[in-house]
């Protein structure tokens, strides 16, 4: 009985999304992950292969996967363009992203500071 509910479920869910365009960056970001960990656990047994006792050493393996999964998201992230480092901007053609002032009181010295800020980053969600 619990496995019919669990795959009604499952159907009217898959049946029920609809492709948007953060599936593309997901999707991206999954194979990327994918392909390093692939790359890292085949370094990972290149290492061990050139050790004097590799029956000592096969956790490369799986921690050169790990690195490879992580290093493989965060490019997957970064070249899909969630994250810019340079903010985008549409009236202004310029490449230094503007210096924002504003005025601060402090209480506990009782001064009023101006103080500027530039934005290094963007983040969509």
């Amino acid at each position: 009985m619990l496995k019919r509910i669990l795959a009604t479920v499952l159907i009217v869910f898959f049946l029920s999304t609809s492709p948007v365009l953060a599936d593309d960056t997901m999707r991206k970001t999954l194979t990327d992950s994918l392909y390093g960990g692939i790359i890292g656990s085949v370094i990972g047994l290149a290492i061990v292969l050139l050790t004097d006792n590799p029956d000592d050493h096969l956790n490369y393996i799986p921690t050169g996967a790990g690195i490879g999964i992580l290093a493989g998201a965060a490019y997957g992230l970064a070249s899909s363009g969630v994250v810019a480092s340079v903010p985008e901007y549409e009236s202004f053609d310029h490449t230094a992203p503007p210096l924002k002032v504003r005025g601060v009181f402090d209480r506990l010295t009782n001064t009023f500071e101006i103080v500027g800020s530039i934005d290094l980053l963007k983040i969509r969600f």
